[in-house]
């Protein structure tokens, strides 16, 4: 057994799934970084285990949404980004008057977005997708 009692890519799938939880329920630092670090590395536990082959593995990682996910891990982990385009982001305070209008949430909270290849993604937005991307993989793989 290993040492987190994660064992298997469904256990970090359904990981992934309790951090997205997290994240919608409050879109907060931590949330954010612990949801695109577990997403991302589910793909560690399918190599380990060798649950697909790899060829498949490395189509799916090359999905432009999977990519982001993993940039915003790697950034989340080492700061910056020095192999690829350094992602940024953008965080827009939803509180009466500190946005313009139709930018955040109505009456508070934040709306947080990723900056990269000029394109500006809602984090929330691409953490459902990454989500419903790997469940996907994982129904059309048997896993």
């Amino acid at each position: 057994m290993t040492f987190f009692k994660l064992q298997t890519p469904r256990d970090m799938l359904e990981k992934a799934t309790r951090e997205y939880a997290r994240l919608c329920d409050s879109l907060e630092i931590d949330n954010v970084f612990n949801y695109f670090v577990t997403a991302y590395h589910i793909s560690d536990y399918i190599k380990k285990t060798s649950a697909v082959d790899q060829s498949i593995l490395n189509k799916f990682l090359d999905d432009p949404d999977i990519k982001m996910s993993r940039d915003l891990c790697d950034k989340g982990k080492h700061m910056t980004l020095t192999h690829r385009p350094d992602p940024k982001t953008k965080i827009i305070n939803g509180a009466w008057g500190t946005a313009p209008w139709g930018l955040a949430p109505w009456g508070g909270g934040e709306s947080w977005s990723l900056l990269t290849n000029d394109q500006e993604i809602n984090i929330k937005q691409l953490s459902k997708t990454v989500l419903e991307k790997w469940t996907t993989f994982f129904q059309n793989n048997g896993l």
